[in-house]
């Protein structure tokens, strides 16, 4: 069969892989579309640990081809969506509510990754992470099925309530995702960015109130749609010290920011802890998702309330991949998906 595989620091290449053998419990998927992640980009063009797999694509829809002895719940011919980290519900983290940072969940994966012709679901990810598309979810919406889920889960974190209002730092995929769970759940988001498509783009999804703060104080732009008291929260799928010290400005006392993003390098900064003590203001972030928010996004995408559609910018066979790769990561695609090799795409 053939996948992609990381070969080098930003190279990857179409290689022929034998295909995976399954065990007791696991299941053979034969994928049919699968999304590229932020988190991929950051394996394939940052620091690379050469002498071991490098598991690539998570965002995966395929069709069971075969089912090992013991599974009950899917059999040959279901189409489903599949997450690839499960916590083991035990430790101290699982106990606590990080289940993100969990040793079991960090380890564990698919095998070779979404991004094959056919991939091994381990027992695990049978058990906990794998749902069973219903027909009013397409092939390319249950795809979103994992970052959806993370997005529920950075709003739950964020302990978002209905009439709320939201800033949502961010309007590329993850950010309209975070900006819909939001309206989901009752509230009002306020999508802030650079990029007026991408604002334009929110607005098509239904988000009311957007901000372009191009060559603007991010400040006073925010201070001009909040309320007097300020806003509830803000979820941030980009950080800059800019926005941050202008979020904190218009937080309502007692409100919380959720760090939704890898900073990088903007993640050094300094923060008036003072104005966190005196106002109760409260700092938390979110990194991926649980098997219940998994859950949570498949019954947002059934509903309707959450539409996938309009982010999906490129579609490309296995044999384009770098290409696909390379516009993402440019900013010049919202999310790319790709089917398996020799699959026309338009």
């Amino acid at each position: 069969m053939r996948a992609i595989q990381l070969v080098g620091p930003g190279i990857v290449e179409l290689v022929e892989l034998p295909m995976p053998s399954i065990g007791p419990g696991e299941l053979l998927l034969e994928m049919r579309v699968c999304g590229l992640c932020g988190s991929d980009l950051g394996k394939i063009f940052g620091e690379m640990t050469l002498g071991r797999p490098v598991p690539l694509g998570h965002e995966l829809v395929g069709v069971v081809k075969a089912v090992g002895e013991g599974v009950q719940r899917f059999a040959i011919g279901d189409r489903l969506a599949v997450a690839h980290h499960v916590p083991c519900g035990r430790c101290r983290y699982c106990l606590h509510g990080s289940e993100s940072m969990c040793p079991q969940f960090k380890t564990t994966n698919i095998d070779p990754g979404g991004f094959a012709e056919f991939v091994r679901i381990p027992a695990l990810q049978v058990a906990q992470t794998a749902f069973a598309l219903p027909e009013e979810i397409s092939d390319e919406a249950g795809i979103f099925m994992e970052p959806l889920a993370c997005a529920v889960r950075a709003v739950k974190r964020s302990n978002v309530q209905v009439g709320d209002q939201i800033v949502v730092v961010g309007a590329g995929c993850m950010g309209l995702l975070v900006a819909q769970t939001i309206a989901a759940f009752g509230a009002r988001p306020i999508c802030v960015d650079l990029r007026e498509e991408r604002l334009e783009l929110a607005r098509t999804l239904g988000v009311e109130t957007t901000l372009n703060v191009a060559g603007s104080d991010p400040l006073m732009a925010l201070r001009s749609v909040t309320e007097t008291e300020g806003v509830d929260g803000a979820i941030l799928t980009a950080v800059s010290a800019t926005m941050l010290e202008a979020v904190i400005s218009v937080l309502r006392a007692g409100g919380k920011i959720n760090i939704f993003a890898d900073a990088g390098d903007a993640g050094r900064m300094a923060i008036d802890l003072s104005a966190f003590y005196r106002r109760e203001l409260s700092l938390t972030a979110t990194y991926s998702a649980t098997p219940v928010e998994l859950g949570e996004a498949i019954q947002l995408l059934a509903s309707g309330q959450v539409r996938t559609f309009p982010l999906i910018s490129h579609r490309f066979d296995l044999s384009r991949f770098d290409e696909g790769a390379r516009l993402q990561r440019g900013g010049q695609a919202t999310k790319v998906l790709f089917l398996p090799a020799g699959v026309s795409t338009a």
